[in-house]
């Protein structure tokens, strides 16, 4: 093909598109082809020789093989076009239409940021830039600047070439020419330009702008030599994408008069990311370099993609498309929205694999109706026992959500690890069984935590889906409907979604609230985070377990789905209600935001919907409650309107919900089970626990132990070992090793859990289960009676259900007698001084005293052996509002007063130098931005954390310590062999195997090792002394010899290790910086300085 190098053209062109569909419809196909200009849909690219002779991606070799920068943004604007049509889910594009006031002006504005986001490449520094990053020695060019300067374009030598860094410098051009070519107002042209300039994941920095516009302008090409030269180009190119994507002047002058908002900026920049990186992809298949030309490698070149012509382009965006294999957004099928009860009923049977004649209990069928029928829905808060089914309630309303605002997914994020594993097979079977419109491909799942590589279920959907993306490769990939055709499993992982930064974008997110959490946090690429999660509809399970830390991160990602108008769930037993207040007022915050930066909404009546005035609580005519929900920054409040008779202090279960900017409450009957729990005080020494047990135990039974941390539950669980022997005690906390956990947990729920009796064989005539935390709200697991130790009210509430969790026979007749009655037991208090509780040490690391002096208080339980009675659902909301709430003082005892006083304040201190620490790192509020008219320029206030190690930003989010991850081997003699319980038989690795040292181990052996890990508790960090880096150091001298060759394994490269000696039976331990490690199958991790044991 002849290639015409004439000078910029400006050749007319019209618009050819019809209106897209309206919102509801936005799934429907509106290929690039029907949103550019005629004169462009065929024949040559026409730009001039300098526009076509920049160079926007190079081998990073021999600068053989080239991709021209106008090719580059071409494929992008072909990868957004595809990602618009087929992936971004109808409730993302609706939030972009209200921002840009126009549904066709809002694809075609993504179009042109996709298009120009690389413009700050066409400058004379990025263009000097060396096109290898080792310096070349052997004669090849060191950057390919011939190109552009044999074109006519001057370069000269810089010495730093990567400032401005070309998304700032594309910044400042596009920001040039909106204001001198169209126009526009310096702030709207910024909210604009802002996406180009934060396309790399970082947000742009005020201060780099400015010196990129005004520092050194023979950088961008704008000094007084050059200006004629470099403008020119940089105009043209910019005008080849606005022509390309079809907007005329009209339409920039439209556009021109409204400025984006800063959350639609936020998932704008996220949407363009995703397009460069399958743009910038040049392997076979998707965007392939071609011959630099006048070089040898351009002579006699057959194979390269036609670059020069609209139809060569189209060719190579279609191909790409294709390799992808991206799936589409999850189609709800569409519901009946007013379902009957029987319907309903029949509904849920066919979602969970209920049984015949099931039906929803009262909290499922209202939290479904409420999805179904309120008007512009947004936040759901269901407040409901354990054991009540808030999941599949909460999984019910996010399909019918999903089905009205055209979200594309739903995110479930969990608090933990071991609750995030139990949650995901649930949900996989959810998934499985929603049914799917026909052509619109599988369903996307990700599973998103620290050990996600370790759950076999996830690692089972990955095989099965690279085995299908396998068949596919051998279907001619032209022939579309063999492809949709071939049967596939249901549920898929992505292989373009697959890892940290791009699994979250799956339609289906199985989490730990940190992945959410990160959403609000300054964080590299948390725009692709916000992305993902405005797609879905988002259900947060046990939101009142984060603390004033984790609480101000929760409240912001709240605002900004808000402000998104994602639809969110939150899932508590146990909430207080200031933590609900503060956390809806959050959501309706950004929402309340974003409406007053638009448009007013259009209600059913086609009026507008009036601003809410605050009022203060007054109870109307027909006894519902209005309540003032003061915003904690002082702006305006929000009704909340009761649909019941029953206050909104009283209620339980309850749902509150948001319809609009009001906020509803509905009290909802519980499903009709009363437990009743007979709560008593008992002392804190062994002796007194090994009696208690005796008493218990005397005709069998289950016994729960929780521990407030990991020493007293391996102190209680080695006390009881010998009391009444290994084999009726099982211990499990955090510092198990990956595999062993799991383990422990697996087995627990096999003889514990609810398909486990007497009866049946499975359940034990005798144990005691020993553990921390993890057993208040991991496992579905029902005891006999509990011991645990004394905790905030909200969270003692929460373990007392997994006392008599499950029904055991007519009248629990299948417990033993003295069992039958359930009871607690608390402990965690040394001693009573003059009357004043005294608690453990340990206990108090983990929770307020204040907090607990609260417990007590509460619950009447003021002296050394005092008992109360605590009715169940009935005394959870109560008992928690009381805690929590202004009155709270009155329930303690008067001797109490004054230290009480005192640990208030120590409280409060604690909480508030959280919040600080937290705002450090949090992004800016969605409402103070846009108040004051910003933009992202400048959104984070400090450096921005690297998102090279999730781990970072899960410890920012959650404000733990940096601790060391090591994995736990064994040293025999001159070989490393796994622990001696450790293999997979299966695979054919005996226990105890010896690991080579002198060779990468195989794939099976490294995920065996890589299992192998735990957390080294913070003690051995030595923050007092500064003095983790010297850990850091020992563990790699240790392990230094023996590990190098295991670089070369996905699973083991950058691990450190720990090597034990010893036969496991003995003990298993080693000295490491000065602490002596042990290790314990029945144990787990120990450590004690030298010199304490």
């Amino acid at each position: 093909m002849t290639t015409r190098w004439n000078d910029c053209e400006r050749r007319p062109y019209r618009n050819s598109i019809g209106r897209m569909s309206e919102i509801g419809n936005m799934s429907e196909s509106h290929p690039i082809e029907k949103t550019i200009g005629t004169s462009m849909n065929d024949g040559e690219v026409s730009l001039s020789r300098r526009a076509r002779m920049l160079w926007g991606k190079t081998d990073r070799f021999d600068g053989s093989r080239w991709l021209p920068l106008y090719v580059h943004m071409a494929d992008s604007i072909g990868m957004a076009a595809r990602l618009w049509d087929h992936w971004i889910p109808d409730s993302t594009k609706a939030m972009f239409v209200r921002s840009i006031g126009d549904e066709i002006l809002a694809h075609r504005v993504y179009l042109l940021l996709a298009g120009a986001h690389d413009i700050g490449k066409a400058t004379p520094v990025f263009q000097s830039k060396p096109i290898r990053f080792d310096i070349s020695a052997d004669g090849t060019p060191a950057s390919l600047a011939w190109l552009p300067e044999r074109a006519g374009l001057p370069i000269r030598d810089f010495s730093n070439p990567s400032q401005p860094s070309h998304p700032i410098a594309g910044q400042a051009i596009l920001e040039r020419h909106l204001t001198t070519t169209y126009g526009w107002p310096l702030g709207v042209a910024r909210s604009y330009a802002s996406v180009v300039g934060g396309h790399h994941g970082t947000p742009p920095d005020g201060h780099r702008l400015d010196e990129a516009r005004r520092g050194e302008p023979i950088r961008v090409g704008w000094d007084d030599e050059a200006k004629d030269l470099w403008e020119p180009v940089q105009r043209e190119l910019l005008e080849f994408v606005i022509r390309r994507v079809g907007l005329s002047p009209d339409d920039m002058a439209r556009l021109g008069a409204r400025r984006l908002e800063a959350s639609s900026e936020a998932l704008l920049t996220g949407a363009v990311i995703m397009a460069d990186w399958m743009a910038s992809n040049s392997d076979e298949g998707m965007f392939p370099l071609i011959a630099v030309p006048g070089t040898l490698s351009g002579f006699g070149e057959t194979q390269d993609d036609d670059v020069h012509s609209w139809d060569g382009l189209r060719r190579r965006a279609d191909r790409a498309w294709r390799t992808l294999h991206l799936c589409t957004p999850w189609h709800p099928v569409a519901d009946d929205l007013h379902m009957d009860d029987s319907t309903l009923d029949e509904w849920f049977r066919n979602r969970f694999s209920l049984p015949q004649g099931a039906s929803p209990r009262p909290v499922q069928r209202e939290a479904a109706t409420i999805a179904a029928r309120t008007d512009d829905p947004g936040l759901m808060i269901i407040e409901a026992p354990m054991g009540e089914g808030k999941t599949e309630a909460a999984l019910a309303a996010a399909e019918l959500l999903a089905q009205r605002t055209g979200c594309g997914g739903v995110c479930v994020a969990l608090p933990t690890m071991a609750t995030t594993d139990a949650m995901f097979g649930r949900a996989h079977a959810w998934i499985d069984s929603l049914p799917t419109q026909p052509g619109t491909g599988e369903k996307t799942v990700w599973l998103a935590h620290g050990k996600a590589q370790l759950n076999e279920e996830f690692r089972g959907i990955i095989a099965a889906s690279r085995n299908m993306a396998s068949a596919w490769s051998s279907i001619d990939m032209g022939e579309e409907k063999t492809r949709r055709d071939a049967a596939s499993p249901e549920t898929v992982v992505s292989e373009w979604m697959w890892g940290r930064k791009k699994g979250v974008l799956a339609n289906f997110l199985i989490c730990t609230v940190d992945q959410v959490l990160m959403g609000a946090l300054q964080m590299k690429h948390v725009v692709l985070r916000q992305l993902a999660l405005a797609n879905k509809v988002v259900v947060i399970d046990e939101c009142h377990a984060y603390d004033a830390y984790m609480q101000e991160y929760l409240k912001r990602i709240l605002e900004w789905l808000g402000g998104f108008r994602t639809p969110v769930i939150l899932l508590s037993a146990t909430l207080p209600e200031r933590q609900r207040k503060e956390m809806a007022e959050a959501y309706l915050r950004g929402r309340e935001s974003g409406g007053r930066a638009n448009a007013p909404s259009p209600t059913q009546d086609g009026g507008a919907k009036r601003q809410t005035r605050y009022r203060r609580r007054s109870r109307s005519r027909s006894g519902a409650v209005a309540s003032n929900v003061n915003a904690s920054d002082g702006s305006s409040s929000i009704i909340v309107a009761s649909d019941s008779d029953t206050s909104c202090e009283e209620a339980y279960p309850l749902i509150t919900y948001s319809s609009g900017g009001r906020l509803r409450m509905q009290a909802v009957e519980p499903s009709g089970r009363t437990l009743h729990v007979m709560c008593r005080m008992m002392p804190d020494d062994d002796d007194s626990l090994i009696s208690l047990l005796d008493g218990l135990l005397r005709d069998g039974g289950c016994i729960g132990i929780i521990c407030d941390t990991v020493p007293r539950a391996q102190h209680v669980a080695a006390l009881l070992s010998e009391r009444y022997g290994d084999e009726h005690i099982r211990l499990t906390h955090a510092r198990f090793m990956d595999m062993d956990r799991m383990d422990n947990e697996r087995e627990l729920r096999e003889l514990l859990g609810p398909r486990s009796t007497l009866v049946n064989g499975r359940r034990p005539e005798r144990l005691i289960v020993v553990g921390t935390q993890v057993l208040e709200q991991s496992l579905d697991i029902d005891f006999d009676a509990l011991i645990t130790d004394i905790a905030p009210v909200d969270l003692l509430m929460q373990r007392l259900g997994r006392v008599h969790r499950h029904v055991r026979g007519a009248g629990q007749q299948d417990r033993p007698i003295p069992l039958r009655a359930a009871s607690c037991h608390i402990r965690g208090i040394t001693e009573w001084d003059a009357g004043i509780p005294r608690f453990d040490g340990g206990v108090r690391t983990v929770y307020e005293e204040a907090s607990l002096l609260e417990t007590l208080g509460v619950l009447g339980l003021g002296a050394p052996g005092a008992s109360m009675e605590a009715s169940l659902p009935k005394d959870i909301a109560s008992t928690v509002r009381l805690a929590y709430g202004e009155r709270v003082e009155e329930t303690i005892p008067e001797a109490w007063r004054e230290s009480y006083a005192k640990a208030v304040v120590s409280r409060t201190d604690t909480q508030t130098k959280k919040r600080e620490r937290a705002r450090h790192y949090r992004i800016k509020s969605l409402q103070g931005m846009i108040g004051e008219e910003e933009t992202l320029v400048d959104w984070f206030k400090t450096t921005a954390i690297d998102d090279v190690d999730d781990d970072k930003g899960q410890r920012a989010v959650r404000d733990t310590q940096e601790t060391v991850e090591v994995m736990l081997l064994r040293r025999d003699g001159d070989s490393i062999r796994l622990l001696p319980w450790v293999g997979d038989k299966q695979h054919g690795i005996e226990p105890g195997a010896t690991v080579p040292a002198d060779s990468v181990p195989n794939d099976r052996l490294a995920l065996l090792i890589s299992q192998c890990s735990v957390r080294l508790p913070i003690v051995m960090s030595g923050y007092e002394d500064g003095d983790i880096d010297a850990l850091i150091g020992a563990l790699e001298h240790g392990c230094d010899a023996e590990t190098e060759m295991w670089k070369g394994s996905p699973w083991l490269a950058g691990r450190l290790a720990i090597f034990l000696e010893g036969d496991g039976n003995s003990g298993l331990m080693t000295s490491m910086n000065g602490f002596v490690v042990r290790y314990d199958r029945r144990a787990g991790l120990s450590v004690e300085r030298e010199g304490d044991q």
